[in-house]
């Protein structure tokens, strides 16, 4: 993709009075790509941990059925992420490439007050929304949907403050302030999942108290993360809204915008669909795998996130077309022994942690899914270059051309295979997303090499967990797969990632005394 990127007028220290921005506070001189992408990774990692142990406490303490609730409630507030109006991201894009303290207090503090106001708006439309469809709509048991409808109005507090954290995380991530981000992310993730534990742990297992403890939990994270921002923007001046801010953030922001409104029926509309359409027990058998695959996706997150403010910084140089491309190739190596053993592990995983009886629905349905990560992960990248090049608009064209073919194709699919079904359809449109965004960067060829080279363990490995063969073809069987998708993936390696590994054993090497 070819495109330069809108200039950005940039007030100089003489005109506003303010001292030039030190080293320290240049995101150029920001930490190296390796430990940014190893921090953002292990702050996605803490949560998922967290979140992998609470799930069986949870079908213990609330059972199946009330679970599933609670999952279709945080999947319908996930909808409403997108009344941040894309600000998070525009913030992202305009603050790595300002280098005074004025004009970065200027763009925040814009997109702060207006996802402010956003929220509450998004937070009446879902207090009206959700009366209604957990109500009438979902197939919720009818001894719950009426503390269902009394912990509608807890839901909707916790939008506002999920825009709020989107404007604050962009903050952050164009100050490249990755520990601060992942820190203060971790604080409301972790609240957000143990303190309505917690509460069911003492007795009070309604929807309404749940729910009370999620909006604890994020207020917890939203107070952290604005003691961060504060830090690592720095803050100045009183908070207003910039007048000349606001046209550049809303141009941007809208596209991304877009994205956020279309993008939650592209990845939650599923769950919608099968609780319509096969009631909350299905929700939990299809959510519980989804969830976990999801986790396969962190690394293309954290290097993505990692590479952001140096492709906004960096325009379409050759060096920044370098690094998308390395990128790319890295990814596919290093996520392919990842998927592969994912994959062969799967059953007995299952079966240790929530049981054989869900394994059973669930298993299946996370082994295709693993299959469409492996397909979509290097697509983080150019994904994120597009918008750090000014051009958010030609993603959010894709998902609104998308959109009515994969809703017809999900409900045709729910109702053919059940929830194995909506696994289908949606490898089928995460291939269409990474297609698009490979062919609108120009990274096509990359990737189709790297993948073709990695494919044949990504392929026998699912045949191996599907058909479920005995012990004694399958141990063997899959340790030969995944030192095939290991040796691979080494062959596939950059230049620049294999020199830093031999430099690396070449240090390890080194006798620890000399005489």
């Amino acid at each position: 993709m070819n495109h330069t990127p809108e200039p950005v007028v940039l007030a100089h220290a003489h005109t506003t009075g303010l001292p030039p921005p030190k080293a320290s506070e240049d995101p150029k001189h920001g930490p190296s790509i390796g430990r940014s992408t190893l921090i953002n990774l292990l702050g996605l990692l803490v949560p998922t941990v967290v979140g992998l142990a609470t799930v069986p406490l949870y079908l213990h303490q609330i059972g199946e059925i009330r679970y599933g609730v609670l999952l279709l409630a945080f999947t319908f507030l996930g909808y409403f992420g997108a009344f941040d109006l894309g600000l998070g991201r525009a913030v992202a894009q305009r603050v790595a490439r300002q280098d005074n303290v004025q004009d970065r207090n200027h763009t925040f503090w814009t997109a702060f007050l207006l996802s402010i106001g956003m929220g509450i708006i998004g937070a009446i439309l879902l207090y009206f929304l959700g009366q209604w469809l957990f109500a009438a709509i979902f197939r919720i048991p009818v001894e719950l949907r009426p503390e269902m409808e009394n912990a509608v109005p807890w839901l909707a507090a916790i939008v506002p403050l999920t825009a709020v954290i989107s404007v604050l995380a962009g903050a952050l991530e164009a100050r490249q302030s990755f520990v601060a981000l992942n820190l203060s992310q971790m604080t409301g993730v972790i609240g957000l999942q143990i303190l309505p534990l917690a509460a069911a742990m003492l007795g009070h297992s309604s929807m309404p108290v749940l729910l009370a403890a999620a909006l604890a939990g994020r207020l917890l994270g939203v107070a952290v993360m604005i003691a961060t921002t504060a830090r690592a923007l720095p803050f100045y001046g009183l908070p207003h809204i910039h007048r000349p801010e606001i046209g550049p953030l809303l141009r941007f922001g809208g596209w991304v915008s877009v994205s956020g409104l279309v993008t939650p029926l592209l990845t939650i509309v599923d769950r919608f669909f099968i609780g319509t359409m096969l009631g909350a027990v299905a929700v939990t058998a299809y959510t519980v795998p989804y969830n976990l695959t999801q986790r396969f996706t962190y690394l293309p997150a954290a290097l993505s996130t990692a590479l952001f403010p140096r492709f906004a910084r960096g325009g379409n140089s050759e060096n920044a077309q370098q690094i998308l491309n390395d990128g790319i190739r890295g990814l596919v190596a290093i996520q392919t022994p990842f998927i592969v053993l994912g994959i062969l592990l799967i059953y007995p995983f299952f079966n240790l942690w929530i049981g054989s009886d869900l394994t059973r629905r669930a298993a299946p349905v996370a082994i295709v899914l693993l299959v469409g990560i492996w397909i979509n992960g290097p697509a983080y990248l150019p994904h994120n270059w597009m918008p750090a090049q000014g051009r958010p608009d030609l993603m959010a064209r894709f998902y609104l051309a998308e959109l009515l073919p994969f809703l017809a194709l999900l409900w045709w699919l729910v109702d053919l295979w059940g929830i194995m079904g909506a696994a289908l359809a949606w490898v089928i449109r995460s291939t269409a997303d990474a297609a698009f965004c490979f062919v609108a960067t120009g990274t096509t060829r990359t990737y189709g090499i790297a993948s073709g080279i990695t494919l044949l363990p990504v392929a026998i490995a699912t045949i191996m967990a599907l058909t479920q063969n005995p012990l004694f073809v399958y141990i063997p069987g899959g340790l030969i797969t995944l030192l095939v998708a290991i040796a691979l993936s080494f062959f596939l390696l950059p230049k620049p990632i294999k020199h830093r590994i031999h430099a690396w054993r070449h240090r390890s090497a080194k006798p620890v005394w000399e005489p």
